[in-house]
């Protein structure tokens, strides 16, 4: 999966207009991205690469491909962290605004060969978009693949306002569902965030996010963050960000600084960086453990 991946991000890179062929219009963008994590004694160290790409094709008719590659590796451990994701999404939005799609996700961890744990995750949503507002709820499965004796049933709902000019804000609630037969295991996501475009060069952006997983561990990550769009610089948009971001688990302190570089595609100006706490919000993935994986990590 991993040179597929590659080949996606690869050609999201390419900083271009809107594409218009026969009515259609691609957008999305790439964020490369450099993040220090110190936990007192610890440090950890994460590059990746995360990509994401909408066609409309003008008829009702969408198809979005999200991807991402990470490393992880802390001082002193000879072992690194990979993760791999993959998202596929078609939808069909309707005069009236109403919209339904179909979705699949693919999370792989690999912790060293040859120890890999994927989940695999299906479903569908249902929404509305219209006026500047965007609700959409959906409802999934996810299975391991480990053997454990639970089965995992995803739902969620989220929602944005961008009615006000450069200001973007959004919730999301994302719940799954640990059952084996007895009484159920819940892993609960809340998250809030928001956007605010100041003019042509700059964005600020902030959010939080509160995990619950089984009322064993609670995960509360709150981040903020500035970027600055390169384009007189360049010739062409890339935002470069930072974040200044802490993560509560358990009785440990996580401190986080995330440097990013975000090209756009389809879109001139300041854009909110695919690494972000507010981004895992905005754009919350289809799970709540992955929601709170990808906010805090």
């Amino acid at each position: 999966m991993k040179s597929g991946i590659l080949v996606a991000l690869a050609l999201s890179a390419v900083p271009v207009a809107p594409v218009a062929l026969e009515a259609q219009t691609i957008t999305g963008g790439l964020t490369l991205s450099f993040t220090r994590q110190d936990s007192g004694p610890a440090e950890i160290d994460s590059r990746g690469l995360d990509g994401r790409m909408e066609t409309d094709f003008g008829n009702g008719f969408s198809f979005g491909l999200e991807v991402g590659a990470s490393r992880m590796s802390q001082d002193g451990v000879a072992m690194d962290i990979d993760a791999e994701f993959i998202a596929l999404e078609a939808g069909y939005k309707f005069s009236n605004g109403a919209k339904a799609g179909l979705f699949a996700d693919r999370l792989t961890f690999s912790f060293g060969a040859p120890i890999d744990v994927t989940l695999k995750t299906n479903g569908l949503s249902l929404g509305y978009e219209a006026n500047g507002f965007d609700v959409e709820a959906f409802v999934a499965n996810t299975s391991l693949s480990i053997p454990l004796p639970f089965d995992i049933d995803n739902v969620g709902i989220t929602a944005r306002y961008s009615g006000v000019a450069g200001l973007e804000v959004g919730a999301a609630y994302l719940r799954a569902e640990l059952s084996a037969g007895g009484p159920a295991e819940d892993i609960d996501f809340k998250g809030l965030a928001a956007t605010y475009v100041m003019n042509d060069s700059y964005i600020l952006f902030g959010g939080f996010a509160k995990t619950d997983l089984a009322g064993l561990v609670d995960i509360d990550t709150a981040g903020i963050g500035i970027g600055y769009d390169l384009g007189a610089m360049t010739g062409f948009s890339a935002t470069l960000s930072l974040e200044a971001a802490q993560t509560d688990l358990a009785t440990t302190d996580i401190d986080t600084l995330r440097l990013g570089l975000t090209l756009p595609m389809g879109k001139k100006g300041p854009m909110l960086p695919m690494n972000s706490v507010a981004d895992s919000v905005l754009n919350a993935r289809h799970g709540a453990f992955n929601a709170a994986l990808t906010s805090a990590f």
